[in-house]
């Protein structure tokens, strides 16, 4: 950066303490594992900022064994204290990067794993149960003040007879608070794996009526919860006989994501989509589009544009600007094609601003090898050619303007 100072004999000194760190506790990793009837550990104790995380990164890169890294999820736990009878779980998950690395069934060589929190109703059950997906805000958005709607509606939804689950897609993939300001940390395809496999582990929950479970988010969550009727994904992950009842995608992102030119949908799932149609951030028009495709290949889904609303509009405070919100509109669009392929324009697009990719041959080596390596990568075509701007508008409170709408919805579709 062009302000730093630069100190030659200190990054010397710096950089062996680093390498010999490196080398120690790789040491010690080997061991632990080259015994499979023991398993040591090592535990690192320090204030916020002294290089812990880092530290442990070094480790688990340079181990050369099946690994996978989690973290303790503070955010759920503050969750949980808030609901009396629930539960906090985590559930084994994956890594990938767009959906022809799931129908490859490459993702299966990228483990990972999400946290989530179900809150039921009294009784034994089985209840009928709302999944809530969260935006680029992190699971942060599941308990903060500015945004009260998710803790509102879950615990109408106990008094009515209904569960809640809130899954937090980022803390064991390595992201702690938000991708707002960097979309590029935690893929939106590893984010769309979760509900389904989510939905697969309730099956198994003698507690929860199966035939009876919707799906809600906002921004990246509603994102996850269109592609929540996408039969193709589905049937990819899971079993054909499980799928979601209803649906409520809130303000999401079609045109840059992966989203299907021909979706296929879930004739089970009912959809409400609703949009702001003053949203800068996320635009409506195309998912008004894709609402009529998946309309027009008999899908079960409403749209409403609400004309002055803006993105993040359950949010609880006042229309602000959010400077750091990357948008897309003027880089070319991501869709998924019928042989489960990115659509070419879009793959033209990243072999032209990645130097580390010539042909489409080198882009699924690496997607298939390294999710999270592609994922990064990918980020530089955005930079590289300056198709990527940020700044947009959000908020507004305008959720208690439909709550009971959105309640009822829930009660038609998972109660009746």
């Amino acid at each position: 950066m062009g302000g730093e100072k630069h100190f030659p004999v200190i990054d010397l000194i710096y950089r062996k303490i680093l390498l010999t760190c490196r080398i120690y506790f790789t040491y010690k990793v080997f061991l632990s594992f080259k015994n499979r009837n023991f398993k040591s550990c090592f535990y690192l104790h320090g204030n916020v900022g002294v290089g812990k995380t880092m530290i442990l990164n070094f480790v688990y890169d340079m181990a050369k064994v099946n690994k996978m890294k989690s973290h303790f999820n503070e955010f759920m736990i503050k969750q949980q204290k808030r609901f009396k009878n629930s539960e906090l779980v985590k559930i084994p998950s994956y890594r990938a990067f767009d959906f022809y690395s799931i129908q490859e069934g490459w993702y299966k060589e990228s483990p990972s794993e999400f946290d989530a929190l179900i809150v039921y109703p009294k009784g034994e059950g089985p209840f009928p149960l709302v999944m809530v997906s969260h935006s680029s805000w992190g699971p942060e958005e599941f308990y903060s003040k500015w945004m009260t709607w998710h803790k509102r509606q879950a615990k109408k939804l106990q008094k009515k007879g209904i569960a809640t689950m809130f899954i937090d897609h980022f803390t064991a993939r390595d992201q702690i608070g938000s991708t707002a300001g960097n979309q590029f940390t935690v893929n939106i395809w590893s984010q769309f794996l979760d509900p389904f496999i989510a939905l697969e582990y309730l099956s198994k929950n003698p507690k929860i009526n199966i035939k009876k479970v919707g799906i809600q988010g906002g921004s990246r969550g509603g994102m996850v919860s269109i592609l929540a009727s996408e039969k193709r994904l589905r049937d990819a992950l899971i079993s054909k006989d499980l799928y979601f009842a209803a649906s409520m995608p809130l303000y999401p992102d079609c045109e840059d994501v992966g989203m299907f030119t021909n979706p296929q949908p879930i004739k089970e799932t009912t959809t409400w989509m609703i949009l702001g149609g003053a949203d800068n951030y996320t635009r409506a028009e195309p998912c008004v589009e894709l609402g009529e495709k998946i309309k027009g290949n008999g899908g079960d889904i409403k749209v409403e544009v609400k004309r002055l609303w803006h993105h993040d509009f359950i949010g609880n405070y006042e229309v602000e600007d959010m400077e750091y919100a990357q948008i897309f509109w003027k880089c070319p669009k991501w869709y998924t094609e019928d042989d489960g392929k990115m659509s070419k324009s879009y793959m033209d697009f990243l072999l032209e601003y990645v130097d580390r990719w010539k042909t489409e041959e080198d882009f699924y080596k690496m997607s298939k090898e390294d999710p999270l390596r592609t994922l990064k990568f990918s980020y530089d075509a955005y930079t590289n050619s300056s198709c990527m701007f940020t700044g947009a508008k959000g908020g507004g409170d305008k959720g208690r303007q439909f709550f009971n709408k959105n309640i009822k919805f829930w009660e038609e579709n998972l109660l009746n």
